[in-house]
């Protein structure tokens, strides 16, 4: 395992918050002192780490200075406690908290600076992982803290720089991982030539480590119910979870040394999706197995799958030979009346004789040309709104046999029809949601069990019809 080495003397890996510069001569000593001490880095500074589970090598500068600098001295760099820290009028209401000494290694001694020495360096050892441990532990206690390591010099026999004799070192630890760069990307997949893709989302190091490692970094799809509910909760969506008979595969990235980046790719076909739809595809990153200490975000990357029906393409091309009336309760002679452009003419079911059964009403039957998976419709409404239908279902079949048979059980429900547009609401344009099957269909069949009254075959006396002013149908 490589470490992450820290130095203020030769890496200057420190953010200073104080003076950390050069002084001059004349502004440090003043001539009545032949020699003098200080650390040269002092102040308030921050450490950053990365845990990566190997501990850090730090390491801090005692200086020697004055008129006579051929003096020996003698210098001690003490860690403060928390009840040091408290008690200095400089350090409070800063919510230090000084971290124990279970997470560094460092012995407190007397360093000797011979006449040739003009610095001394101390050299400590700094755990990552233990501090993490500290914070995780502690900061349910005051979520302000600042955890900290406070150094102080001192001297038992020698003139200590009192601007310059403490340093704390306040630490900010960062869990070694790797997250996804986006947050998501979205895809009109009406765009894309061809029958299945590959989209790409980008995987990085954390920022401020090079990374020094070869491993893989693999993806999958939550598919979890709980996943959508909360994305379509959080940003008013009603997508729905990418299916699985539309996941190809998914490529992980691969990490190598050297390189802080990477991509890993998932694969998605046509065939598994029905049009009229927006899918969400919800990636997280999967442990990684290769090296512990490398962990991942549990932020997910979203690829936003648009997959509308195409107004043009996808309009299923109504003629008077599209509907099919299986239990000759239709004016037949009114169908052109739903495909013209004339809103004052209307379709409309036989209101001299009662219709209908409890299944399905009296249906609108409708051959749509061709086999599909998902389908919607529009309506709009006639004039005075008297016979606008409710009560509606969708029901489809592959069976040719519906066009001839009226008992046939080869009808299967797509979904109930909501919100449509009251009695007496006229020209009121209607549009469905999208309802699709897995299983392919060529016939539809909008099921109507009430318009001006019931047409359901429960009416005591004729008079109950139902009707519309134009009717239009997507399907693919």
């Amino acid at each position: 395992m490589k470490k992450l080495t820290y130095s203020f003397l030769f890496l200057g890996t420190i953010i200073a918050l104080g003076g950390c510069k050069e002084d001059s001569y004349e502004d440090l000593i003043p001539e009545q002192y032949d020699k003098i001490l200080y650390l040269k880095n002092y102040g308030q500074q921050t450490l950053e780490l990365f845990d990566d589970g190997s501990p850090v090598d730090y390491s801090l500068t005692v200086v020697k200075t004055g008129s006579n600098p051929a003096a020996t001295a003698q210098a001690q760099v003490k860690i403060m406690s928390q009840t040091e820290i408290d008690k200095d009028a400089r350090y409070q209401g800063n919510n230090y908290k000084v971290i124990s000494s279970d997470c560094y290694t460092y012995k407190t001694e007397i360093l000797d600076l011979t006449s040739s020495e003009t610095y001394k360096q101390i050299k400590m050892k700094i755990s990552p992982t233990k501090i993490l441990e500290e914070i995780n532990a502690t900061k349910g206690e005051n979520p302000n803290y600042v955890y900290t390591i406070p150094f102080r010099l001192s001297s038992p026999n020698d003139q200590v720089n009192e601007e310059k004799k403490d340093l704390i070192l306040k630490l900010n630890v960062t869990k070694l991982s790797i997250y996804f760069k986006k947050g998501s990307q979205t895809v009109d997949l009406n765009t894309l030539p061809g029958d299945e893709w590959a989209f790409e989302t980008g995987i990085a190091m954390v920022s401020g480590v090079q990374n020094t490692w070869d491993f893989i970094a693999d993806i999958e799809v939550d598919q979890r119910q709980e996943v959508l509910e909360e994305y379509n909760t959080s940003n008013n969506t009603s997508y729905l979870m990418i299916p699985d008979g539309a996941i190809v595969n998914t490529n992980a990235g691969v990490f190598e040394a050297g390189n802080n980046e990477t991509a890993a790719t998932i694969r998605i076909q046509r065939s598994g999706l029905a049009k009229g739809y927006t899918y969400l595809v919800p990636l997280k990153l999967k442990p990684i197995t290769d090296i512990e200490t490398i962990t991942v975000s549990d932020k997910m990357h979203y690829i936003i799958l648009e997959y509308p029906l195409d107004p043009e393409d996808d309009k299923i091309n109504l003629t008077v030979d599209s509907f099919f009336d299986i239990y000759g309760w239709h004016i037949a002679s009114d169908y052109g009346n739903m495909l013209d452009d004339d809103n004052s003419t209307h379709f409309e079911t036989q209101y001299w004789a009662v219709t209908g059964n409890s299944t399905y009403g009296t249906p609108l039957d409708v051959k749509l040309g061709k086999e599909v998976h998902s389908v919607m419709f529009e309506y709009i409404t006639r004039g005075t709104g008297s016979t606008n239908p409710s009560d509606i279902t969708l029901w489809a079949s592959n069976n040719d046999e519906v066009t001839s048979n009226a008992d046939s059980n080869s009808w299967f429900k797509l979904g109930e029809v909501s919100n449509t547009p009251a009695v007496g609401e006229e020209y009121k344009k209607f549009t469905s949601k999208v309802y699709i099957s897995s299983t392919p269909f060529k016939y539809l069949r909008i099921a109507v069990k009430k318009g001006n009254s019931a047409v359901d075959g429960t009416a005591s006396s004729a008079g109950g019809c139902w009707g519309v002013a134009k009717l239009t149908i997507w399907a693919n």
